[in-house]
């Protein structure tokens, strides 16, 4: 069986969030990336360019925003909190 191997155009973006529970900064990281291969092609049919796939991510990564917004720390805190306010009410 032979096997292809495409390169992989990637695209690294680090954004700084407040935690949502101590309001501290964090950083959240992702990787985005696509690959140049026949089957990444323009909505004409013909393969997208370096540059092109470079402009795609960075556009992505523009309009990215991190899911995990809070500390590991602070997991365990805001369930703590979360399970108080469950008692009282």
């Amino acid at each position: 069986m032979v096997t292809i191997t495409y390169e992989r155009v990637e695209h690294s973006v680090t954004k700084k969030v407040p935690c949502r529970f101590c309001g501290k900064k964090i950083n959240r990281s992702i990787t985005l990336g696509q690959t140049i291969s026949p089957f990444n092609t323009n909505d004409d049919g013909t393969r997208k360019t370096r540059q092109q796939i470079r402009a795609e991510l960075r556009v992505r990564a523009e309009s990215w925003q991190p899911v995990n917004d809070i500390h590991g720390k602070c997991i365990q805190a805001e369930r703590d909190a979360q399970a108080a306010e469950a008692v009282t009410v």
